[in-house]
């Protein structure tokens, strides 16, 4: 093999009942917002592409640990701070 070809990733190991850690939506300015479950980032955003490019990033691309917030049900922005 090529020293620089490109290596298939390893399949993500997920569990079901495991509930999605991130949740994306909108909070009760209008603004996205994605909301870390574990409280230990997340952030405002203008558009929710960009909220869920930032989710999907901080989750290593694993679409199950991001949902998204049902229409007229707010989600806020919150971290917990560090010990």
């Amino acid at each position: 093999m090529h020293p620089h070809a490109r290596q298939p990733r390893p399949p993500r190991e997920t569990s079901r009942t495991e509930p999605p850690r991130f949740t994306v939506g909108r909070d009760c300015h209008g603004w996205w917002v994605v909301d870390d479950s574990l409280g230990r980032v997340g952030g405002i955003f203008a558009s929710e592409d960009a909220a869920m490019h930032y989710a999907l990033e901080e989750s290593n691309r694993d679409r199950n640990a991001v949902r998204c917030q049902r229409r007229g049900k707010p989600v806020e922005f919150r971290l917990v701070p560090a010990p």
